[in-house]
């Protein structure tokens, strides 16, 4: 993950805990989710454009 996101997720559970209403708290507990997953997808299409760009049969 990287430094941006790392800190991202951890600004949102830091404001997280301090949230009273729990819909509020469920909310950002899902934006974490969102966050992770975002970022999964990120590595996941830099990884296949990066297989694309080397692959030499399209050449």
């Amino acid at each position: 993950m990287s430094n941006q996101n790392i800190w991202l997720v951890e600004q949102v559970k830091a404001l997280a805990k301090k949230q009273p209403e729990y819909e509020d708290r469920a909310f950002l507990y899902a934006l974490q989710s969102v966050i992770k997953e975002q970022q999964k997808r990120t590595e996941q299409i830099q990884g296949e454009l990066d297989g694309r760009l080397w692959n030499h049969d399209n050449w």
